[in-house]
């Protein structure tokens, strides 16, 4: 089973990117994680410029999707929606086909509001992803940045990011997906 984690965020010390590495950490053996990091690197969508031979960034980015069996997303929220790069990169996976019924889990960093989990909602059902309810997890951080060790060490978070962990492999089983154990226990 391979997981493409998606972080919203440009930060380097990004509580959002924190959050998904914590969550890589938990799943259980034989489950490869990759993360898509070059957000930033993605050029300006433009529809007229969405035809073959793509931006290599574009490219890179459509081909872990569609090598992906399933997205986790972490995003911040920016005036009340989604990071404007963070939507860009989403505007580039709209016409392609591998995205199409995408089982898709989110990894809120809950800090008071549900703006940017809402709009990512819209959004992904517009692209006709399939959102894995049980792997919508709010993980209430507060205000304060929050590093993968500190999420990992505090029990309500680790809980949290362990249940999206079972129901990301759950709904991979009821597709044909084998995991071999459940999340590796600390």
């Amino acid at each position: 089973m391979r997981i493409l984690t998606l972080c919203g965020s440009l930060r380097a010390r990004s509580s959002n990117r924190a959050v998904l590495n914590a969550f890589a950490r938990l799943v259980p053996p034989g489950v490869r994680v990759e993360h898509f990091d070059r957000l930033g690197s993605l050029p300006h969508f433009n529809p007229d410029t969405d035809f073959e031979p793509l931006p290599a960034e574009v490219s890179s980015l459509r081909s872990l999707v569609a090598h992906a069996d399933v997205l986790v997303i972490s995003t911040p929220e920016y005036v009340h929606g989604l990071p404007g790069s963070f939507k860009n990169a989403l505007d580039w996976l709209v016409s392609d086909p591998a995205f199409a019924g995408k089982p898709v889990a989110i990894l809120h960093a809950s800090r008071g509001s549900s703006w940017a989990l809402d709009s990512l909602r819209e959004v992904l059902a517009t692209m006709s992803a399939r959102i894995i309810e049980a792997a919508v997890v709010p993980l209430p951080l507060g205000s304060s940045q929050i590093d993968e060790e500190a999420i990992l060490q505090r029990e309500d978070l680790r809980r949290l990011l362990e249940g999206a962990v079972v129901a990301v492999v759950a709904d991979a089983v009821g597709k044909g997906y084998v995991a071999s154990a459940p999340p590796n226990p600390r």
